[in-house]
């Protein structure tokens, strides 16, 4: 570089180190049956407009709408969701398609084939432009997401099938088929260059010519049935999501849970899941009509042996207000979710997600009360929580409790703390790798990375009674990285703390004791 005559200032990194910023906590991951959505297809949500647009509406026998509803109304932000379907061999889903002219119209979304029922209702009306019009020669595409809707969701203008449209006309493949803003209901293939004819009664084959707008034209009037097969089929389902958690391999999330299924396979393929992670724990429930004893039998019985610490329990099931009108029982994973995440959000990764605290927002009822006996020996007989009404407080989640007997492991808020602090630790520490393993490397992360982390968190009460240096220790010197190590590429940290534990059991005593007399002068 040539300096100029005078002062040259020059900007470098210098050996300053980077701190550690804290890694995501509380981000759900769902996977649910539902009306439609891509198969395979994994989807950030952050709302339950987002939820309705990608997964529909509500249908009979699933439960993961209510589960994300359920999550966003007690706290939760962001949840990434992935539709169980059975998208091969017989019985496979499959989505909805009518031909126009040249024009065929498939229900999908953003370009992706959309399978389900929620298609054969997908209607469209196509509208011609001639020669005259302003935009001559063109066609519209309206589409409604019921027949039985009153106006359109999408409408796609100034569209036609020329190989080469002069501006303003749009090629209809490219604006409809755009995989980022395309239609979020229907994609089109196109064989030819005309243009299509315009909707008329004559496309409604057998639908009812009582259609309030019989120029727009349902995708499926038949009664074929288009959804899959998964609802009727217990083993297909289990064997489905057992093989799904890995979609969410690329994302950073925290908590899992299928309000569909409480099947062992399924939750020991998550807690596997969670294990191998290291980063993530399995929120389950038990079945609707398990009492007390069939709770415990459930959690025992079953004896979810491996990876115990990296999933919880919750008891009993939750009435809700249902979609469209009524009331539903469904699992409490969702909801209880969204009580980790408010937990979080108003008192930190540390607090055990139970308590007056932790109400569970959107409850009208549950299908089982519990005593305090019946309930500790819930907790402690079956490692189950349970979700109680309490006076002055409503429904509450009542205990915090993980799947291990391992008293290093029973509370759920340990677990999190220590997922939390490996995931900071993993994603802080990504500079360390290929600078050189000296002890200049060991004390920059040691003193100046890890343990100002560490201090922030003991000073916020996320670590047992005691100073700093009694409640965590940060290893990384000589002994833990030996010239034998250095010259094979490794580099070693140890961080060990004592996490914060809730009192679960509180005791108060209460006594009589003596009366004290006094005398005064007179």
């Amino acid at each position: 570089m040539a300096f100029n005559v005078g002062i040259n200032v020059l900007e470098t990194d210098g050996k300053a180190t980077p701190a550690l910023a804290g890694a995501p906590v509380s981000v759900g991951a769902y996977l649910i049956r539902s009306a439609r959505g891509v198969p395979g297809k994994v989807y950030k949500v952050t709302g339950m407009g987002q939820v309705r647009e990608r997964f529909g509406f509500p249908i009979d026998d699933a439960y993961g709408y209510y589960a994300l509803k359920g999550f966003f109304e007690n706290g939760g932000v962001t949840a990434y969701v992935s539709r169980i379907v059975q998208d091969t061999g017989s019985g496979m889903a499959t989505a909805a398609s009518k031909v126009f002219d040249n024009v065929t119209v498939t229900a999908a979304y953003l370009n992706e084939v959309d399978p389900g029922n929620w298609g054969k209702r997908v209607a469209i009306q196509i509208v011609e432009h001639g020669a005259y019009d302003p935009v001559p020669n063109t066609f519209d595409i309206l589409v409604k997401r019921d027949v039985d809707d009153k106006n359109p969701v999408e409408i796609w203008d100034r569209l036609t099938n020329a190989a080469n449209p002069t501006t303003p006309a749009r090629k209809a493949i490219d604006a409809i088929n755009d995989p980022n803003a395309g239609s979020k209901y229907i994609k089109i293939a196109v064989s030819g260059t005309t243009n299509p004819s315009a909707t008329t009664t004559d496309d409604l084959e057998s639908f009812p010519s009582t259609s309030p707008e019989p120029a727009f034209v349902p995708l499926d009037a038949s009664n074929t049935n288009r959804e899959d097969i998964l609802g009727q089929n217990p083993g297909l389902l289990v064997a489905a999501v057992s093989a799904a958690w890995a979609r969410f391999d690329p994302y950073d999330v925290q908590l899992l849970a299928c309000p569909e299924t409480n099947d062992p396979d399924v939750v020991n393929a998550a807690l596997t899941y969670c294990a191998n992670r290291g980063d993530c724990m399995y929120l389950g429930h038990t079945s609707i009509n398990h009492d007390l004893t069939g709770a415990e039998g459930y959690t025992n019985n079953n004896a979810f042996r491996q990876n115990k610490v990296y999933g919880a329990i919750y008891f009993p099931w939750i009435w809700v207000s249902k979609e469209g009108g009524g009331r539903i029982w469904v699992p409490p994973d969702g909801h209880v979710i969204g009580v980790y995440a408010r937990t979080e959000a108003e008192r930190g990764i540390w607090k055990a997600p139970a308590g007056v605290q932790a109400g569970v927002r959107g409850v009208l009822d549950i299908n089982q009360r519990l005593g305090d006996v019946d309930h500790t020996d819930l907790v402690k007989n079956g490692s189950i929580n349970a979700i109680r009404y309490v006076t002055g407080a409503g429904f509450i989640v009542d205990s915090s409790r993980t799947l291990s007997t391992n008293p290093l492991w029973y509370y759920v808020n340990v677990r999190l703390l220590f997922n939390y602090v490996k995931s900071t630790l993993r994603a802080g520490l990504r500079w360390v790798v290929h600078e050189p393993n000296t002890q200049e490397l060991w004390n920059k992360v040691a003193i100046n990375s890890v343990r100002p982390f560490l201090m922030g968190l003991w000073r916020k009460g996320a670590f047992g009674p005691g100073k700093a240096d009694d409640v965590f220790t940060i290893k990384c010197d000589a002994e833990n990285n030996p010239p034998a190590n250095i010259q094979l590429g490794i580099f070693t940290l140890e961080v060990y703390f004592y996490p914060s534990r809730p009192a679960e059991t509180v005791v108060i005593v209460v006594g009589q004791q003596e009366g004290k007399s006094s005398a005064s002068e007179a």
